[in-house]
């Protein structure tokens, strides 16, 4: 039977507090004396993934217009592996002084916690700002007998063992698959790719039954699939035919640890540490990031991507609880992260 997923119960240490650190730093003291003189030097920012992907090239624009914002070049460097830890580490061992922030995405750093025994733990980070979100897909091919998510189920509930998903090989997208395949008490086989096109390609030539992408990601192959469920809350303007999964699991009796559990959060980070030391920078480079989203040339940019609805830069400690959640979520499905 499905585990219940209702109750997270996880021991794991919790996401970091940071709104009490810095709620009470307004905008005004963001940029008293102290604030306006930083910085006085380059601002580095480390990707977590490679050079290319959507990760690293959405925060280039981010890192083009901070430029504009603070007055100094801000420079990005690749440092990927180990699930995005070798980035996080990278930061880490600098100065918590803002010169040097993490670009990296949740939940695959809070995966590197939960499932990976991480050096860290989600205390020693505070996150400046949520960028983009990209909520888990689940598509199959046109030509698929299956219309709906229903069909879906019903299928693989009469056929156990004979429909098969695709995803990148040990990733969020892998993960999600093999929860929600989990908690519908569904037996599926789970093919891994060493890529999102070649586990997206799989689907299209018929090796699999269906694929597990993200809401924007699988956006190239609108035109040869069709969406079956979608891991949020709301409707996406570009699969309005997906049941969300809300909904699904609520047929079932279900709830989900976050209405979009492990959907993809583009997020901003520093150490901790920042928070404690350097209050007022912290607070003047949040202002700095958030405020890009307002600059006609970035709005621009989202519109022309597509993202609008995407598209969040936020502070992040309205993210919290969702990140908190998540963490707990994590820990208690360790097993099948390991299969």
């Amino acid at each position: 039977m499905p585990r219940n997923i209702s109750k997270p119960t996880s021991r794991l240490a919790l996401l970091a507090t940071v709104g009490v650190a810095i709620g009470s730093l307004s905008i005004a003291d963001s940029t008293d004396a102290v604030a306006q003189d930083w910085p006085e030097r380059d601002i580095s920012v480390i990707v977590a993934f490679g050079a290319g992907g959507g990760t690293d090239r959405q925060t280039r624009v981010m890192a083009r217009h901070l430029e504009e914002v603070l007055g100094v070049s801000v420079t990005v460097q690749n440092a990927p592996g180990a699930g995005g830890q070798v980035g996080a580490l990278t930061v880490l061992r600098e100065e918590p002084d803002g010169y040097t922030i993490l670009s990296t995405n949740q939940p695959d750093q809070s995966m590197t916690i939960a499932l990976q025994d991480a050096p860290y733990d989600a205390d020693d980070w505070a996150i400046l700002a949520v960028d983009i979100y990209d909520p888990r897909l689940i598509v199959v091919a046109n030509d698929s007998p299956y219309e709906t998510w229903a069909d879906f189920v019903e299928a693989a509930r009469e056929n156990p063992g004979e429909l098969s998903v695709s995803a990148v090989t040990g990733g969020a997208q892998d993960l999600f698959g093999r929860w929600i395949m989990d908690v519908f008490d569904l037996d599926v086989n789970h093919v891994g790719y060493p890529s999102g096109g070649e586990a997206g390609s799989a689907v299209l030539g018929g090796h699999v039954t269906a694929n597990i992408g993200d809401d924007f990601s699988r956006l190239n192959m609108r035109d040869d699939v069709r969406g079956l469920l979608l891991g949020s809350p709301e409707p996406s303007p570009r699969w309005p035919e997906a049941t969300l999964m809300v909904d699904a699991l609520a047929e079932e009796g279900l709830e989900p640890p976050t209405p979009d559990f492990l959907a993809r959060y583009h997020v901003y980070a520093v150490p901790a540490a920042m928070v404690d030391e350097h209050p007022e920078r912290f607070a003047r480079l949040q202002d700095a990031i958030i405020s890009i989203k307002d600059l006609p040339e970035y709005q621009d940019f989202i519109a022309e991507s597509g993202v609008e609805d995407l598209s969040v830069m936020e502070p992040g400690e309205n993210y919290e609880e969702n990140f908190r959640l998540s963490l707990e979520a994590l820990g208690e499905i360790s097993d099948l992260a390991a299969q």
